[in-house]
């Protein structure tokens, strides 16, 4: 499967104090909800993945998910893979908060017959494919445990890995944790491409997915943005993971 690519110097980046005042902005401005951005964005992710994979349908898939958004677009994902007819086992952090929407989505999930089981301080899964929804954009480092020992597990168990947004245990705008991050065979950026991932060496093929943040929140951006959308929901983009100078 191929995707429509698009240079690395043509791609608008985003820091991560950006995309989350564009989140912010999304919903006052444009009544484009938390909710509604993560339902799109797992879609997107389970889409690409289905694409990757060359059909979900029998492939054994490990969904780890963590405690913030970036586990709540991983649960999302892997509703969509399951209904595709992927064998979908689900490793979560528990939620920071019982009722919001991390927690509502394993709670959908369980009641569609799916298990999601606690993950503990070792990583042991037997799979085709891990979606890496472990972190997102606002991780602090060093990594503590168990959060460190589960990306070191991910990384021994020698499954292809797909991350969300970024690999788990990046610094989205330094690039730090390169090394002891996530080792993916490819990652889906949302929205806009973060500063890290121009150069990370530990994403793998890069992609980029619209999830529906109007192109407007993005200020001097805006017609640079709109320009990118046009050419996909779904973009690769070419020339990442190379020194820049």
């Amino acid at each position: 499967m191929s995707w429509p690519s698009v240079p690395l110097s043509a791609v608008p980046v985003a820091p991560a104090d950006v995309m989350r005042r564009a989140d912010s902005e999304a919903d006052r401005r444009f009544h484009i909800g938390t909710a509604q951005l993560m339902e799109v964005a797992g879609f997107q992710v389970a889409r690409f993945i289905n694409s990757w994979m060359g059909g979900a349908a029998g492939q054994r898939i490990a969904v780890v998910a963590g405690a913030g958004n970036n586990g709540g677009d991983a649960l999302v994902a892997a509703r969509f893979l399951a209904q595709r007819g992927a064998q979908v086992v689900n490793l979560c952090l528990p939620p920071k908060d019982e009722s919001g929407l991390v927690a509502n989505h394993a709670q959908t999930l369980r009641a569609m017959g799916l298990e999601c089981v606690t993950l503990g301080a070792s990583f042991q899964v037997s799979a085709d494919l891990i979606v890496d929804g472990l972190l997102g954009t606002g991780i602090r480092l060093p990594l503590r445990k168990p959060v460190a020992d589960l990306i070191a597990g991910i990384n021994r168990s020698g499954i292809p890995v797909v991350s969300i947004d970024l690999p788990s245990g990046l610094d989205s705008d330094s690039g730090e944790g390169d090394s002891d991050a996530v080792q993916a065979a490819a990652t889906l950026t949302l929205g806009l491409l973060k500063p890290a991932l121009r150069s990370a060496r530990c994403c793998g093929r890069l992609f980029l997915a619209d999830i529906g943040l109007p192109a407007a929140l993005f200020g001097a951006q805006e017609r640079a943005v709109s320009e990118l959308y046009r050419k996909g929901d779904l973009l690769e983009i070419s020339g990442a993971g190379q020194a820049t100078s």
